[in-house]
């Protein structure tokens, strides 16, 4: 494969038309697999043939729709005619490096020469609005399919140049079998991208101080619990609940299970810090109030070490009076 580094820019482009900015409401959520960001160098990919397909898998922050598609366009010198390719494809997650059954199609895309091509339409007169229903957490595939050979001097698509995400980049080689990035030794992801209108909030996982971790939370629900929300489209697989544990006066990061098993003390998810300006924080949040209460009664009832304020190793009376005294003083 013959590649060449360029640099990202952004333009939209709504079917064959191009627009200055986008309008993008906030419950819109960009989701892609790519490290790229503005200014940073790309690299072209001068490497398919007619009938081949770029494909990355993809999963959903939400329930919600895909309301827009991107791919990163360029040519190595610049300033070539619009390209009419055959497709952007969206298929069903399927079995990597094998897409599942198609979902839905864009036809015969006008990618422009230069940047990071958007289409919110199916059609050049911008009247069918992209809408691709997906749910929380569900894994699909977007590939685009070429329909005129890339070369040195024709524009491509480009792929980042901070390392392939294993399991989530393929070719359709010969426009019949599918192979990973890494099998073709592309050493990136794709730029490829969707926008997801996420009408039902956006989920993620949550961390307790218990050391447990909960999917298929929105942020309101992981507060509401007790719990620090992990961001959208985060999963405990992904996002484990890691935080600060005093061992022999040195301070590591584990999960609460590790550290209970070699000894330490745990100082809840996110902290960073083996000390604690406010112990009866049970839920790391910053505030004093009934989850923190709901938290030790929990931690109490399970003989948690986070529950016993008196440090007696008992979990009893003393317990309650000393995380009370501790609830009443406030945090700093």
């Amino acid at each position: 494969m013959s590649m060449k580094t360029t640099m990202f820019t952004r333009f939209l482009a709504l079917g064959a038309v191009l627009a200055l900015s986008g309008t993008a409401r906030a419950d819109e959520v960009e989701v892609r697999i790519d490290g790229l960001e503005e200014g940073e160098e790309a690299t072209i990919c001068p490497c398919f043939a007619a009938g081949e397909e770029a494909a990355v898998w993809l999963t959903s922050p939400c329930d919600g729709n895909i309301v827009a598609l991107q791919i990163f366009w360029r040519s190595f010198l610049g300033g070539a005619n619009p390209s009419i390719e055959d497709s952007i494809r969206v298929y069903n997650g399927g079995t990597f490096p094998n897409p599942g059954s198609l979902k839905e199609e864009l036809l015969a895309p006008a990618l422009l020469d230069g940047g990071l091509n958007e289409f919110r339409y199916e059609d050049e007169n911008q009247t069918i609005p992209i809408s691709i229903p997906v749910s929380a957490g569900e894994e699909f595939v977007v590939s685009l399919k070429f329909f005129n050979d890339s070369s040195t001097f024709n524009p491509s698509i480009l792929f980042d140049s901070d390392g392939v995400t294993p399991n989530k980049n393929a070719v359709k080689v010969n426009g019949n079998t599918w192979r990973s990035n890494e099998f073709l030794g592309v050493s990136g992801d794709w730029i490829i991208r969707v926008i997801v209108d996420c009408q039902g909030g956006q989920i993620g996982s949550a961390c307790f101080a218990d050391g447990s971790c909960m999917d298929g939370l929105t942020e309101d629900e992981a507060i509401t619990l007790g719990g620090i929300w992990s961001g959208p489209g985060s999963t405990c697989a992904d996002s484990p609940c890691i935080g600060a544990c005093s061992i022999n006066d040195n301070c590591v990061q584990f999960d609460k299970a590790t550290c209970d098993l070699v000894g330490g003390e745990w100082f809840g998810p996110g902290s960073t810090d083996c000390t604690s300006s406010c112990p009866a924080d049970l839920t790391m949040d910053g505030e004093l109030d009934f989850f923190d209460v709901s938290a030790f009664l929990m931690a109490l009832a399970n003989e948690e070490s986070v529950a016993d304020f008196s440090g007696d190793g008992e979990y009893d009376f003393f317990d309650v009076s000393a995380f009370l005294m501790a609830f009443s003083g406030g945090c700093p």
